[in-house]
């Protein structure tokens, strides 16, 4: 009986060592990677964290994590500093100044007067207003840039240095404009443009036409329209589509051509079927063209700035 009772205590003596082992160990590995505090639901980390420091909250009441999550918002601060933005836009002011025929000099010191003591409107850094005085916003601060220069070119308030500047380079650089405005007319499609515009002057190479900076086929009374330059002969052009195209409901390439090249059947007046296909088939260049493009990427910038 002795025996049996001797090997059963030690038995049992040797299951408890183990499961002691067992315990010690399972404790040990998991405090080589995180600490327990006094309370038993919450565990610090061992090393110092890396990367986004949390702010500690001493008081967990309901009024303090309102506020503290206030921290995690990336708030956009608005800047009324004309300064500011007339150093983040030097290179499209400098490139809108040559291609109205000003001096970036003289548009530099025209946008100071025009904001002095005023209220600033950094898409309207023109300062126009409507009919009853109010500052007009635009979306962007190139639309309102551009609507700038149309209203100084009505008003006649500074000296233009008028050139006329044939085009002679190449295609590319066209395409790259109309891509180029059609980021300030968010309303039109590039890929339809581009290829309009392709349509009419075969594919940009056709040279008369870019004699006189003219892509679109823009005729008056007196016949093609001249621009004074390739870069406003383009801008033209894509206004032109924005405000009396897209901005009227005509987005389709029939609704367009119902208008920009009509022809009439059986009394009715549809878009030239033929001028459907030449620019349906430009498209097929356009599709996979980037539609978006920044105003330093376009090529030979340096020739107008």
């Amino acid at each position: 009986m002795k025996n049996g009772v001797s090997s059963v205590k030690i038995f049992n003596i040797v299951l408890c060592v183990v499961i002691l082992l067992i315990f010690v160990l399972t404790i040990g590995s998991r405090t080589k990677s995180e600490i327990l505090t006094d309370s038993s639901f919450e565990v610090i980390p061992l090393s110092k964290q890396l990367g986004y420091q949390y702010p500690e909250l001493s008081i967990l009441s309901n009024d303090l994590f309102e506020e503290s999550t206030d921290v995690f918002e990336e708030k956009e601060e608005i800047i009324l500093d004309i300064n500011y933005y007339l150093n983040l836009y030097k290179d499209t002011i400098a490139f809108f100044s040559n291609l109205f025929d000003y001096t970036y000099e003289d548009i530099i010191n025209d946008l100071y007067l025009r904001n002095d003591n005023q209220l600033f409107e950094y898409t309207n850094i023109g300062n126009l207003r409507d009919e009853i005085g109010n500052i007009n916003t635009y979306s962007s601060f190139e639309y309102g840039l551009i609507e700038y220069f149309y209203d100084l070119n009505n008003s006649n308030s500074k000296l233009r240095k008028v050139t006329y500047r044939p085009y002679t380079g190449n295609a590319e650089y066209i395409e790259n404009l109309i891509i180029y405005y059609s980021s300030i007319y968010t309303n039109v499609d590039p890929i339809t443009l581009l290829s309009i515009g392709a349509a009419e002057s075969g594919y940009y190479k056709v040279e008369f036409m870019l004699k006189y900076n003219n892509v679109y086929g823009g005729m008056s009374s007196n016949g093609l329209i001249k621009h004074n330059n390739i870069e406003q002969g383009v801008l033209s052009y894509v206004r032109l589509m924005s405000i009396n195209y897209y901005g009227k409901g005509l987005t389709t390439l029939s609704d367009i051509g119902r208008v920009y090249c009509p022809v009439y059947e059986n009394d009715f007046k549809i878009a030239r079927p033929h001028w459907i296909n030449l620019v349906t088939n430009a498209k097929t260049k356009y599709e996979n063209y980037t539609q978006t493009i920044s105003i330093n990427e376009l090529n030979n910038i340096e020739k107008i700035i």
